[in-house]
């Protein structure tokens, strides 16, 4: 009788046992399969080296109880779960012990940055990258020495320099210091986020002069608009003004005021201006003034009222229409300097590496990525030499998309073969690498709605439990942290 892939999804939160239910499962099978070597074809990712220890640790000690005929909690759990007779299972674990320790490279119980370090290494010549490149971890580094190359061709690059020093004069108007040389190591950053930097390498051969002339096309329509407002507040004061009374003698000066907030017109001055409130509510009711005004001054507004208040409307119509790309164009606009320091900057990190055969670990989901994605499974299980049935993922709260997306093809071909497996662990409430790419809502996807697959990359259906139970801390604290979430 075949056995079928399997898909398990566990939700453990801090202390409820995941290092143990890890374990159990690794050990399991191990213990199930016909063969000793069955840990060459398990592959568990975990997120930091402590962890990936301690889950080697364990596996191993346990290994070595059952070696040494030693029955413990975990021994009477696997007993039951997988119906073995006690010196079956004894006899198994000596073998297998023996065979990971003789084997150890091939106990693949790794960090998923090592992971992905392997699969660039294999890749490294399809990539473009040289054989012998050096990892850096510490990108900022790089990121710093960039921005130092990039403040050092002020005066000698003249279209860089305008650049920075517009960027220096927006800082200043801003109310920020001129000094852009920490704001410049801020912005930086970004070129670090793997989510980021996808995008920005649709930028990378633009130059100076697209960013300037973008600007150029941004303000041009950003005026056309301003004046279409404009102009509408000259005609309602200009009306206001040809009927001789006085602003206050409109309710409360609202219209007045209206019109020239319009002639004013800056983001800032049409954001303070709303359709509804006071003034919507007597346009609506074509009340312009108060009653206590006089018969004159009321006979006098009350001439012209149809065309204000038919203004009024032509202005909300225009405010529809134009105003949400206004605010975008000028949110645009404002970010189109610092977007093009930034670009700039990439450029000197890019040359900086390559003088240096240097490979920055932040880029490596993203390289993966561009090239594995159309190959099918098959090549590169091939290119890596290995082959894995059974994956393990903890804290896959922690996993960014990138990384996700680069573990589909390889565990889609397991889950499309008989007793291939996929075991992710996670608790989104412990998400705490948002900063580098981390994904928690990925995690709840998979862990929730089990009746719906849209969520599931795989063709084979996940089966989601729950560790119920808290081993670390006193009821009071678990009831406070379940209300809080």
């Amino acid at each position: 009788m075949t056995q079928p892939a399997t898909f398990n999804v566990y939700n453990a939160s801090a202390g409820s046992g995941k290092t143990f239910t890890l374990v159990k499962e690794y050990l399991k099978i191990l213990l199930t399969t016909d063969s000793a070597y069955s840990f060459q074809n398990i592959l568990a990712i975990t997120f930091t080296n402590k962890a990936s220890a301690e889950m080697k640790e364990r596996i191993l000690e346990n290994l070595r109880s059952f070696a040494k005929e030693e029955e413990n909690d975990m021994f009477y759990l696997l007993c039951a779960e997988i119906k073995v007779d006690k010196r079956k299972l004894f006899v198994k674990s000596k073998k297998v012990l023996e065979n990971i320790l003789q084997n150890y490279s091939a106990f693949n119980i790794t960090t998923i940055d090592s992971f992905t370090h392997k699969l660039i290494r294999t890749f490294a010549y399809d990539l473009g990258l040289s054989l012998n490149f050096e990892v850096e971890m510490d990108g900022m580094r790089l990121l710093n020495e960039a921005v130092d190359v990039l403040i050092s061709k002020i005066g000698t690059d003249k279209e860089l320099t305008d650049v920075l020093i517009d960027f220096s004069i927006q800082k200043i108007n801003e109310d920020k210091s001129w000094d852009i040389s920490k704001e410049l190591n801020t912005i930086a950053k970004v070129l670090l986020n793997e989510e980021d930097i996808s995008q920005l390498k649709k930028l990378e051969l633009k130059s100076l002069d697209d960013f300037k002339k973008l600007n150029k096309d941004l303000r041009k329509n950003r005026k056309e608009i301003a004046e279409k407002f404009i102009e509408k507040g000259k005609q309602g004061l200009g009306i206001i003004d040809g009927l001789g009374v006085a602003y206050n003698d409109f309710s409360y000066s609202d219209l007045p005021n209206f019109f020239k907030k319009l002639i004013a017109f800056d983001s800032h001055l049409v954001g303070g201006i709303k359709f509804e409130g006071r003034l919507h509510t007597n346009i609506s009711n074509e009340v312009l003034y108060t009653k206590s005004k006089s018969q004159e001054i009321k006979s006098l507004i009350d001439s012209e009222a149809l065309r204000l208040i038919q203004l009024y409307k032509e202005v909300e119509e225009l405010f529809i229409t134009y105003y949400g790309n206004y605010v975008l164009m000028e949110m645009v606009g404002k970010s189109l300097i610092p977007l093009a320091v930034l670009n700039n900057i990439q450029k000197e990190l890019v040359t900086i590496k390559d003088q240096n055969n240097i490979c920055l670990n932040a880029e490596f989901n993203q390289l993966i990525s561009e090239k594995i994605k159309n190959e099918p499974a098959p090549f590169i299980y091939e290119r890596l030499g290995e082959k894995f049935r059974h994956y393990f993922i903890d804290e896959m709260q922690d996993t960014s998309s990138l990384q996700w997306q680069n573990l589909i093809p390889l565990i889609g071909n397991a889950l499309s073969q008989e007793k291939g497996s996929l075991l992710l662990v996670g608790d989104a409430k412990q998400a705490i690498y948002r900063w580098r790419g981390g994904k928690a809502e990925q995690f709840i996807d998979l862990s929730t709605d089990l009746k719906n697959q849209n969520n599931n990359p795989f063709l084979v259906s996940k089966s989601t439990r729950n560790l119920e139970v808290n081993y670390r801390s006193f009821s009071e604290i678990i009831q406070f942290n379940n209300s809080f979430f």
